[in-house]
């Protein structure tokens, strides 16, 4: 996984710019080539459909369309290997031959702003290289490289700030049911109206029997009557 970058002295002689145009972004590779936020090449600017041509002559080794970068287009170049992105469309086949100069393909529409992306690296290691050690040339805008392990914010934005966090309303305190009224207890519960008052029906029940036992005892003393006159009659006869 460690890859050193190789130094400019492995290329034969100086590349070719494929398009003129600034430097939009420089090439930022550390140790670990496959770490976040790194940049395994440079990005040159250009109007959409302009020409590319190829910055070193040797033979295709890929052309189609990768995730992230549209279309590519790979040319092996003696010892190292130069790699076209963001095309927007292709002037050459694999297995083709180019010499320098001869026409790769068009400039796509990239965002931020069209542009090309331009790398090289070395066939055997896999190592990259700058490409601008190998073009010979300064670049005419150099923006201030980002330290290694940090993503550079898209060109032409300015970074977002920061929302405040919220900070959350105090919670309310829960309310507590309110009390129910107890039963009071039964000697301390008012009697009602009718209390002590004996119900109709109990009343004649005793007016009932209060007259009973006159009547019985009259029925009693005719029947004595009754009894003694027939014992008298039948004595007689």
């Amino acid at each position: 996984m460690l890859c050193p970058v190789l130094p400019p002295s492995v290329a034969a002689r100086s590349w070719q710019r494929p398009v003129d145009g600034p430097v939009l972004r420089l090439f930022a590779v550390g140790p670990d080539r496959f770490a976040a936020g790194q940049h395994r090449g440079v990005d040159l600017a250009a109007a959409t459909g302009a020409r590319v041509g190829a910055a070193c002559g040797g033979r295709v080794s890929f052309a189609g369309r990768v995730p992230r970068g549209g279309l590519t287009v790979s040319v092996r170049c003696g010892r190292l290997v130069a790699t076209y992105q963001h095309l927007g469309a292709l002037g050459v086949g694999r297995n083709q031959i180019v010499v320098t100069g001869a026409r790769i393909g068009t400039v796509g529409s990239a965002r931020p702003r069209p542009h090309l992306h331009l790398g090289a690296r070395d066939r055997a290691t896999g190592a990259y290289v700058d490409p601008l050690a190998l073009l010979g040339g300064a670049p005419r805008i150099v923006p201030p490289p980002l330290p290694l392990g940090r993503r550079r914010p898209p060109l032409g934005r300015a970074p977002e700030a920061r929302r405040p966090l919220r900070t959350p309303a105090p919670a309310r305190p829960a309310r507590r049911p309110l009390p129910m009224p107890r039963a009071a207890p039964a000697a301390l519960r008012p009697a009602p109206a009718d209390a002590g008052r004996l119900p109709w029906a109990v009343w004649l029940g005793f007016v009932l029997f209060g007259l009973g036992l006159p009547v019985g005892g009259l029925v009693r003393v005719r029947e004595r009557r009754r009894r003694a006159v027939a014992a008298v009659a039948q004595a007689a006869s």
